[in-house]
């Protein structure tokens, strides 16, 4: 051999004696004992390498002198390997080579069964510690009181970035369906930490899983289709969550909840469509005590009072426009108010991504040429955009400004509000303070309703920063009038057994941003053409104080409205 062996020997207890002789090793004058049963999963993983090349080799391996004079290793094959790939490193670098403790079984020296045996015992008796054990051990890792330096040590060792550490924590609430869902699909604790805050959304795993593979196969490292899924899960999580707080409100009132949409046959009617007997009006406290009082949830959550059989509780119908044509007139409109509320949705989800890139690029070291040419073009030309956003009110174009360039919001009415901001912030990055003010221009024309006007400023706009690396969600595409196929959802590991999750309801809408979308339905007919230009695009955005117009129209269209870890499954770093 080329390298000799280690002499050091501990001292073994007697009752230790049948583990061996404990000795220490050059990891690279060792070899594979043929008897090694071993031969599937060999190669250590990242976390096992990254804790060999720290630690060192923690429990010691079982090794047996061969004919030719060598040492075979028959038990912990993946660690030796791993610490000769550390020493293989170390050597490189013309670091020390650190050891690897041995048992040495003499006694096994010509018995190749037992050999062969204990390496199988080997194997079989040791479990991988859990996922939810992994989950759990780094998640006490980072709430332990230890220094910053200690806490990036752990990670190393764990074969873990700093990031997903601090993700423990949060992706170690996770249900056990949750945690499945996320091993299967081989997510990291940052990407298990997001998908615990919206497990709650039926197949909320399968779209991650989606996006993720859509930026792995896009050019550049880029999260921008998980960032994309991240908002639009958790806006529905938040629809959800309110539909649930207001269905429970009613319920713990004494007032029955019925299904989102009525049947053929569903005798219900809302309260504006009957009377009494006398041909009075029944208002939500006036039927109160009908034994029929109950009510529906309407696209924005809020109640909408029926009657579940006029007839039978003694109420009288109003007289009602042909049926047939009702009903196609009800579904035309409902079919129009569900676009323009799933578009003005996907705008708000688009809208949080977006503004995250945004001041990601405000923070950056240097603004990019085209960035530079944008700044100095917007500002000396005076551009509609730019000279329409600063005759806004103060308070909410030094909001806009502020929440890119990331410092806290000026106070209100000040003269100055952002003279303490330019005075702490150095030379080389003040052009990124313009390009915030620029980006706030930019970003006020892109309201809700962006996707009918469509004008070349938002069109520009949306170019530049995709240029700037922004990945663009499906909706802010068809701005660009790319259009997409409807996302394929994640294959499932060839594995899986569970029963596919049941399909989502597909119509159910709710936040707490829609008080206008019922409005924007009916506002479609007054938005210019997607041509119109750039001046006609300001005159579709509602003036303030519309709220009250629009919940006005709103209630009016109640009837119709209402009718309607773990690391990728990581061995234990220490253990075959």
């Amino acid at each position: 051999m080329s390298k000799k062996t280690t002499a050091a020997t501990a001292q073994i207890p007697a009752g230790l004696e049948a583990l061996g002789r404990l000795t220490e090793f050059d990891p690279r004058t060792l070899v594979l004992d043929p008897r090694n049963a071993r031969t599937e999963n060999v190669k250590p993983d990242h976390a096992l390498l990254a804790s060999v090349e720290r630690i060192g080799v923690q429990e010691p391996i079982s090794v047996r002198p061969l004919e030719d004079g060598t040492f075979g290793v028959f038990k912990g094959q993946r660690r030796w390997l791993a610490a000769t790939a550390a020493a293989k490193k170390a050597e490189a670098k013309g670091a020390p080579v650190r050891p690897i403790p041995a048992f040495v079984r003499e006694d096994l020296a010509d018995s190749d069964t037992e050999a062969l045996l204990l390496s199988m015992v080997e194997n079989t008796q040791r479990a991988p510690m859990t996922h939810r054990d992994q989950l759990n051990g780094a998640a006490q890792l980072e709430l332990i009181s230890m220094t910053e330096t200690d806490r990036r040590r752990a990670a190393g060792i764990l074969g873990m970035k700093r990031e997903n550490m601090r993700a423990a924590k949060k992706a170690a609430a996770l249900t056990a369906e949750g945690l499945q869902d996320g091993v299967r699909y081989g997510f990291d604790l940052t990407e298990m930490a997001d998908l615990q805050d919206v497990e709650e959304v039926s197949g909320a795993a399968n779209k991650l899983a989606a996006a993720r593979r859509r930026d792995a196969e896009a050019k550049g490292n880029t999260k921008g289709n998980w960032q994309h899924a991240m908002a639009s899960l958790r806006q529905e999580r938040d629809e959800r969550r309110k539909r649930d707080a207001a269905a429970k409100a009613l319920t713990d009132a004494g007032v029955t909840v019925l299904p989102r949409y009525s049947r053929s046959d569903d005798t219900a009617r809302p309260l504006n469509q009957i009377t009494t007997k006398l041909g009075k009006e029944f208002t939500a406290t006036t039927h109160a005590a009908c034994a029929g009082h109950a009510a529906r949830l309407d696209e924005d959550a809020q109640p909408v009072y029926f009657c579940t059989d006029p007839e039978k509780n003694g109420h009288a119908i109003k007289d009602a426009p042909d049926a047939v044509e009702e009903a196609e007139a009800k579904a035309a409109a409902r079919a129009e108010r569900k676009m323009v509320i799933e578009q003005n949705k996907a705008a708000r989800a688009a809208r949080e991504v977006r503004h995250e890139f945004i001041a990601q690029l405000c923070k950056g070291k240097t603004l990019s040429d085209a960035a530079w040419t944008l700044v100095l073009t917007t500002v000396m030309n005076g551009s509609d955009t730019y000279r329409k956003f600063i005759n806004r009110t103060q308070a909410k174009a030094t909001a806009a400004v502020a929440q890119f360039t990331g410092g806290p919001a000026p106070e209100e009415n000040a003269d100055d509000p952002f003279t303490p901001l330019i005075q702490r912030t150095g030379k080389a990055r003040r052009p990124q303070l313009l390009m915030a003010q620029v980006a706030a221009a930019f970003e006020d024309e892109m309201h809700d309703k962006a996707w009918s006007t469509k004008t070349a400023t938002q069109v520009m706009w949306l170019t530049f920063l995709e240029a700037e690396g922004y990945t663009l969600s499906a909706h802010e595409a068809a701005i660009l009038g790319r259009a997409t196929a409807p996302e394929p959802a994640a294959a499932e590991p060839d594995s899986l057994t569970d029963e596919q999750e049941p399909q989502e309801d597909a119509e159910e809408q709710s936040t707490e941003e829609q008080q206008a979308d019922e409005a924007d339905a009916q506002e479609q007919e007054a938005v210019p053409a997607p041509d119109a230009p750039q001046e006609e695009a300001e005159a579709t955005e509602a003036p303030e104080g519309a709220q009250e117009a629009d919940r006005e129209a709103e209630e009016g269209e109640a009837e119709s409205g209402a009718e309607d870890a773990a690391t990728t499954p990581q061995e234990d770093a220490q253990q075959e």
